[in-house]
């Protein structure tokens, strides 16, 4: 039911570790074999061990800001996957935005020939990474990923000249920034890093992502993995129906502990009973095809069921074109003031709204 295929592999679930202090040693990766996952990216490899200034993690309200660039470096991790006994898939990735294309390449070789069967090539300049892929397709007899970063121009130019290159599946995408946070009581960053600034992700950068993850699976098939502000089954589902083959978290683990992908794994699985699915996969694409086939309206007006309302009042007090009226305990909607907007539906707590 929520198996999927991915690369060659048959991971039980389509929920992933991705990059980040969780998947960092082998004593770390170990761990997260325990739990509910069908596939785990190491963190960020780096040729030479490095530490973040401290603090580099901070929670940001539901969110994280993150500056973290540490690393146990590339020889010490060629000794952790040489040794590593998983059943979960794991994806070696290899911190490229700070090596040449060539070095990342050799780095790859090496990992491949410790025993890694998937490897992957993250860097904030795109064109470093068609540069990469191109010269590691010839030498790497195993699976190729690239992680994006967000916010990229000629994206469909971008993919073309990926495939080209010889990539197999696509990861998007990085965390947002930089960006600052600051303490009131001193004036300064509550970040360690040099100028205080960091990345945000989590459960806020969730609806920049599926945008994402659904323009790439509109301009390539290969498989994508969606990573970015994915919190909960609901988030997850969201990614999928986008397009994504696999979702990925960091954030929501790092803030709630790893438990969090066997909740999210039975959440998903109890959606789909409730359904009738049967595979998890007849949901992937769903908004594509849903979009296709919408009709745009711009002639529907809110309506309240009188038998659902509660009588909170976060309609009204929401409600900017002055359409929603209460009289007594009965809220209603005055047609020919609203204007279709839709927040009022959003904010109600027991879907009493509905628009026609």
């Amino acid at each position: 039911m929520l198996s999927v295929d991915f690369l060659g592999f048959k991971l039980r679930n389509p929920l992933m570790l991705t990059e980040g202090p969780l998947s960092g040693t082998k004593e770390l990766l170990e761990r997260a074999a325990n739990f509910r996952i069908g596939l785990i990216f190491t963190k960020g490899i780096r040729p030479k061990p490095a530490h973040s200034p401290v603090p580099y993690i901070r929670k940001y309200e539901r969110s994280l800001i993150n500056a973290d660039w540490s690393c146990i470096g590339l020889d010490e991790w060629l000794d952790t996957i040489e040794n590593l006994r998983l059943e979960i898939p794991v994806v070696t990735s290899i911190a490229k935005n700070y090596v040449t294309p060539d070095v990342a390449v050799e780095m790859a070789e090496k990992l491949v020939k410790a025993g890694s069967k998937i490897v992957s090539f993250v860097d904030y300049n795109p064109s470093e990474l068609v540069k990469t892929v191109s010269i590691a397709r010839p030498r790497l007899k195993v699976p190729i990923m690239v992680k994006l970063p967000p916010f990229l121009g000629e994206l469909e130019k971008l993919l073309k000249a990926l495939v080209k290159a010889g990539v197999d599946a696509i990861a998007a995408m990085d965390s947002i920034g930089p960006v600052l946070s600051i303490d009131i009581e001193t004036g300064e960053p509550v970040m360690g890093s040099e100028d205080g600034s960091g990345y945000l992700s989590g459960r806020y950068i969730l609806p920049v992502t599926l945008k994402y993850i659904y323009e790439i699976s509109r301009f390539t098939n290969l498989p994508v993995v969606g990573v970015g502000g994915v919190t909960d089954y609901k988030s997850a589902l969201q990614m999928i129906m986008a397009g994504a083959t696999g979702v990925g978290m960091v954030s929501e683990p790092l803030l709630k502990g790893l438990k969090v992908f066997d909740k999210v794994e039975k959440d998903m699985e109890e959606y789909l009973v409730a359904r009738g699915i049967d595979d998890i996969g007849k949901l992937k694409g769903l908004t594509h095809r849903r979009v296709a086939a919408r009709e745009v309206s711009v002639s529907l007006k809110a309506f309240i069921d009188i038998e659902l309302c509660n009588g909170c009042d976060f309609c009204r007090r929401v409600c900017y074109s002055l359409a929603i009226e209460k009289t007594g305990s009965v809220y209603t909607v005055k047609s020919d003031l609203c204007v279709g907007c839709g927040l009022c539906e959003s904010v109600c707590p027991v879907d009493a709204i509905s628009f026609r």
